[in-house]
This record gives C-alpha cells, structure tokens and sequence, in this order.
C-alpha cells in the first residue's frame, strides 16, 4: 500500500469516528425522559452513552451495509468518500452546535447525492442506486406518520380512559410514577435501535470505501471493528456535546409528562426497532419530533412552534445543502490535488 493510500485512509478512520461523535451529538433519544423529570440532564446523557456503544454492537450491521454497499452501484473512490465525511461532519457540528435536531440520514444521502449526480453525468455511468434512494425516501415519509398516529392514538386512550380512573393526588402520581418506569423500559429500546440505526450513518462511510466488510481483521469481522469505532464515537459526542439537542427537544418542544412521554416513546421505539431490524436506515430525529407533536396534539396541548420550525427548517434544508457542501469540496479537492503530490488524483 503507498504512503498516499495510508495517508488517506488514517484519515478516513479519524473523520469517521468524528462523524460518529456528531451524529452522537445530534441524538435527542433521552428528550423524553428529560422532558418528563424522570432523570437529570446528565443522568441521561449517560444512560444513552451506554446504549448506543451496545446497540451499534448488537443492531447495527444490517443497516450499515444499506447505507455503505446498496445507495451506489460502484465502489467509489477512496478521495471521495473522505469528501463525503468531511461534508457531513462539517454540517452535523454547525448545526449540533446551535441545538438543531436533524437527520444523519438526510446528511449522508444529501453528500451521496451531491458527489453521486456528478460522477454520473462526468463518468456516463449509473453511480447512484436509485431502488435504494427510493426505499430510503419512504421510510422517511412514513416512519414519521407512523410514530405520530402511533403515540396519537396511545395518548388518547390514556387521557380517555386511564386519566379518570386515577382519581386523587395519590393514585394519580402512583399512575404517573408506573408510567415512568414503562416510560425508562421504551427508552432503552429506542436507545439500542437508534444505536444500531444512527451508528449506520459513520460506519456506511468506511463501508463505501471498504466493499467487503465481512473480511477478518485479527480474526474479527471488519464490520464489528467499524461498529465499535461509531458506537465509541457517538457515546462521546452525545456526553460532550448533544446536552443542547436533548434539552430543545425534551423541554420546548411540548411539555410532558411520564404517561405522555410513554406514549411518545413507544411509537418511536416501536417504528425504529423495525426499521432497524429490516436493515432500513431511518431519521430517529423526526420519529420522535413527530411522536411528541402527536402527543401534544392528543392531549390539546399547545406544540412549541418557533421550537418546531427551526427542526422543521433544519431537515428540509439538510440534503440540498449537504449535497452543495459535499459537490463543493469535490471541487476544491480537484483544484488542490495536481498541488500536492500527497493528494489521490480525483476521478
């Protein structure tokens, strides 16, 4: 292997376990509990450190291979997937950075896109796999309709039916208390599915640049190294950084309590554990916005709205601008590379 080759791909390792920790940075799984005041701030920026390392472990490889091996038809090139995970941790910090929630998967996909189109109409060759674009689009649309009519629907019937039984301040607090620890139970499985799902969007990168992940390395798969390297990164840039994403989240989107919390939480456990075992990458960020916005709206509650626009804003915006950032630092990669005999020429 040359020098420039192992120059590029130290770097590629160290810009996805970077990627990792902004994709752990943008992780608001813990909101609800947080929303709810049934654990501290810190509390559960711990608890969900803990979940992620597990879930990217257990969940996570099916996903990976998804997002790596099935949203492009070539093996792209070593120089462009490092410009791919430069162009999304660049955006994931700007926007982690100012408490914005967004998608990972709309970031990838948008820096896919943006290199993908291009090397399609320079090369004449079908570089993106539209099947998979298209797959992934719909369990955009739909996961988010799912997880809001889920907790709709749950909230309903708990203020329809269990909310009069809980007669007096005594019962209604033992009701609230038991919908606390069923609240902590949804939780930890929308913490392990988002670990295995969100781990997905840093360790796809080292997949597009690594075609056979199953290969050994020191008598273990590639894959489950790649998942260590995401579910490591992303406990650590949950811990450091993603306090900010978790509070806008859990306290100005709407205000919950343990039993409307439960309700949100298990309409996003529900719809990420599936798309997570059937290997489809989904945006755990706007199934569970969508989730508590149902809740709000079962309850009559009002919904945080400069709160929601700025998500709302952030999500739509992520892909075109993701695909303008990662097109144009294709473009200066190609200035710069006759420049610097290190550099891989660009295709």
């Amino acid at each position: 292997m040359s020098l420039e080759l192992i120059i590029a791909v130290i770097l590629l390792i160290v810009l996805v376990f970077i990627v990792a920790m902004a994709i752990g940075a943008n992780d608001e799984t813990m909101a609800s509990v947080v929303g709810a005041k049934i654990v501290t701030l810190n509390a559960a920026i711990l608890l969900g450190a803990f979940l992620q390392i597990i879930g990217a472990q257990l969940l996570g490889v099916d996903v990976s291979k998804t997002i790596g091996s099935d949203m492009v038809n070539i093996d792209l090139p070593l120089e462009v997937v490092l410009i791919i995970a430069i162009a999304m941790t660049i955006w994931l910090f700007l926007v982690s950075v100012r408490g914005y929630p967004i998608s990972t998967t709309h970031s990838i996909v948008g820096c896919v896109l943006g290199i993908g189109l291009w090397l399609e109409f320079r090369l004449v060759l079908p570089v993106i796999n539209w099947l998979t674009m298209l797959e992934i689009v719909i369990g955009w649309v739909l996961s988010p309709v799912f997880g809001l009519v889920i907790a709709f629907c749950l909230q309903y019937v708990i203020r329809k039916f269990v909310y009069p039984r809980a007669t007096g301040l005594d019962r209604l607090k033992r009701m609230e208390w038991i919908f606390g620890i069923l609240l902590l139970v949804m939780v930890i499985i929308t913490g392990l599915s988002r670990g295995g799902n969100d781990v997905a969007k840093a360790v796809g990168i080292l997949v597009l640049a690594f075609p056979d992940p199953t290969a050994p390395l020191f008598g273990i798969p590639l894959i489950r190294w790649f998942l260590l390297l995401g579910g490591g990164g992303m406990a650590i840039g949950l811990f450091l950084i993603g306090r900010r994403v978790v509070a806008t989240v859990g306290r100005e989107v709407t205000e919950l309590r343990p039993s409307s919390s439960f309700a949100a939480e298990s309409g996003v456990a529900l719809v990420m554990l599936i798309g997570t075992l059937v290997g489809l990458p989904l945006s755990g960020t706007h199934v569970l916005v969508t989730a508590v916005i149902g809740v709000g709206l079962a309850n009559q509650t009002p919904i945080g709205g400069p709160a929601v626009k700025k998500i709302a804003w952030a999500s739509i915006l992520t892909v075109p601008i993701s695909a303008a950032m990662s097109l144009g630092l294709f473009f200066l990669y190609a200035w710069l590379a006759p420049l610097f005999p290190l550099l891989l020429p660009v295709p």
